[in-house]
């Protein structure tokens, strides 16, 4: 009985692994970029267990884009986000934002999910390492990895 409380189970989910590895290592923005592209249901409420499908959901979102479309369109919803609270947000910005996200309902059920999603993976400590795509890749550093990264 011990040999089998030793024994090494060879891990069946590595895709579940590199899913929430991507997932932590993207911005809020980014996951809210990728998450209006999926396919979630314009409907969808936040309930107990789904993590693991909103994980995929994004995933399903950066394989549709590509990461450098995500990435980009991550810093463009970063950068409206802050124009938008100081109330400066120029016509040529707001048309872009709406040009991206036309469904207002869509886009409000998105912004929900991302928050919950960014909430429940609070839990994960973030590591540090590449996110993207074999097209464009992006090295995310957290923790002591911040100040050995080179400029």
């Amino acid at each position: 009985m011990p040999a089998t409380l030793l024994a090494t189970r060879a891990s069946s989910d590595t895709s579940a692994e590199r899913f929430l590895l991507t997932a932590l290592r993207m911005t809020g923005a980014e996951r809210l970029v990728a998450l209006y592209a999926s396919d979630m249901p314009t409907g969808f409420s936040w309930s107990r267990g789904v993590t693991p499908q909103v994980i995929a959901w994004v995933m399903q979102g950066v394989e549709r884009l590509g990461f450098d479309d995500v990435y980009r369109s991550g810093n463009e919803v970063q950068h409206y986000g802050v124009l938008r609270l100081t109330g400066q947000v120029p016509a040529a910005t707001r048309r872009w934002f709406r040009g991206r996200f036309p469904d207002r309902v869509r886009l409000g059920c998105v912004k929900r999910a991302d928050a919950m999603l960014t909430f429940r993976l609070g839990d994960h400590e973030p590591v540090s390492g590449f996110v993207g795509d074999d097209t464009f890749r992006v090295y995310r550093a957290y923790g002591d990895d911040v100040d050995e990264v080179g400029v």
